[in-house]
């Protein structure tokens, strides 16, 4: 069925259309599957439903508007929980060929969820509750492709042990000033596809993770393939993990550029899932330091394994290589294991690192959170992003390199293979700079 949405009272986005939009759905829905296509206007809605052989058009000037109010977002209460998000703009469960598409825009709505000033850390105060703005719950044979979404409120595109997924010529462009806004979260999906794409947000560009959920949607990441695509975040701009419940493995991104972040790659292990077979190739980076809260200090590679519950052994991390990155960052490369054979069989070849100094006060130290709070090891939010160490004077999780900050540190890692490595650094050195670019350290050296 092919359906065209009618011009319709309210289309200025000031009065909700939620039933009138649901109406439609349903309609193609009823016939056996189809396309609705939305003309152009500015479409005020709560909560939409989406079903199995449906596609969402969005014309050149359609705007999908989310609303204000998180009672409107009831109909889509989501099984994953994120943050303190169960909701959802547009959600499906257990559907089957889904696309969302064309040349129209999805707004969050975002200032109607945070606060309109800055706090004293850059950032505006989000509210309590926040709805997601796509979340798809184990579907097969999706594909998002053409669409803009902005002004995203909490995470923006969230896909949930999903099959068969095609990303394409996506824009997800957020406000720098507002957190936990990720552009693109794969969480325990398999055979994804993401090309030709542009992600910009405060918290993580593109983020692989495979988090705690109701049993029956635990499963790996796995066969992921990103190319082709422009990264910018504040966090880290790609990264695997924090959360690691299961294993996440077989990953390949190819020929991105990764912009104005504060950490470029990030893989990151906690949960007791294994991470192995990563590859990328041919990334370009820029790596600056952004405010002190934010995870990282300019690393253009970060590779973490330590303990967040002390109870559960964190997976390792295996069979990585970095071939043909260049770029030029204010921090270093980190590579660090808390436990024997945490992190082993890495390689990095044909890297062209230009590490710059910066007036930043946090060049020379590096971050391993989290959880690094000792009194609350698996706490989040506060303990590990703002509470101090009365020691350092810094958030636990954060010291100085030993001796100095080279360009490629790396502690506790097993099998690490470097070649046609070109490392321009200052000359003469900045004081508090190793004068080695290379430092290796076994786990137990302080």
């Amino acid at each position: 069925m092919q359906l065209t949405l009618n011009t319709i009272a309210g289309n200025s986005g000031e009065q909700p259309v939620t039933r009138i939009l649901q109406n439609a759905i349903d309609r193609v829905a009823t016939a056996g599957g189809g396309t609705l296509t939305i003309p152009p206007g500015r479409y005020l809605t709560g909560a939409l439903l989406l079903p199995s052989n449906f596609c969402l058009h969005l014309q050149a000037g359609c705007e999908l508007l989310a609303s204000p109010h998180y009672a409107d977002y009831l109909a889509g209460q989501t099984l994953t929980v994120a943050e303190q998000s169960n909701r959802a703009l547009l959600y499906a469960y257990g559907q089957r060929n889904i696309t969302l598409c064309g040349a129209g825009c999805i707004n969050g709505n975002a200032d109607a969820w945070f606060s309109p000033q800055r706090d004293a850390q850059g950032y505006r105060i989000p509210a309590r509750e926040r709805p997601r703005m796509v979340v798809l719950e184990d579907c097969q044979q999706v594909r998002l492709r053409d669409l803009q979404l902005i002004n995203a409120p909490m995470w923006t595109v969230h896909l949930v042990s999903c099959q068969h997924v095609f990303i394409s010529q996506l824009t997800i462009d957020n406000d720098l000033t507002m957190a936990n806004t990720d552009a693109l979260d794969i969480d325990s999906c398999q055979h994804v596809h993401i090309s030709d794409s542009y992600f910009s947000a405060a918290d993580d560009g593109i983020c692989l993770k495979t988090t705690r959920k109701p049993q029956h949607l635990r499963r790996p990441a796995r066969n992921i393939t990103i190319s082709g695509c422009v990264l910018r975040s504040y966090s880290s701009a790609f990264k695997i993990g924090t959360e690691t419940v299961d294993d996440i493995e077989n990953v390949i991104m190819t020929g991105c550029t990764i912009f104005d972040s504060n950490r470029a790659i990030g893989l990151v292990s906690r949960d007791g899932g294994a991470l192995r077979r990563l590859r990328f190739s041919d990334i370009s980076f820029e790596c600056r330091h952004v405010n002190p809260c934010h995870w990282g200090r300019a690393d253009p590679i970060f590779i973490s394994c330590r303990f967040r519950d002390p109870a559960v052994i964190p997976g390792s991390i295996t069979q990585v290589s970095f071939t043909g990155l260049t770029g030029i960052g204010e921090g270093a490369i980190n590579l660090h294991s808390d436990l024997p054979g945490g992190i082993r069989q890495v390689s990095v070849s044909q890297l062209q690192f230009s590490q710059q100094q910066s007036a930043s006060e946090q060049q020379g130290s590096y971050d391993v959170r989290p959880p690094c709070n000792p009194e609350r090891p698996t706490g989040s939010g506060l303990d590990n992003a703002f509470l101090l160490n009365p020691a350092s004077g810094e958030p636990f999780g954060v010291e100085r390199y030993p001796g100095g900050m080279p360009a490629l540190f790396a502690r506790g890692v097993q099998d690490l293979q470097l070649a046609a490595l070109t490392l321009d650094r200052p000359s003469p050195l900045p004081a508090g700079w190793h004068p080695q670019p290379v430092v290796q350290l076994d786990s137990t050296a302080i």
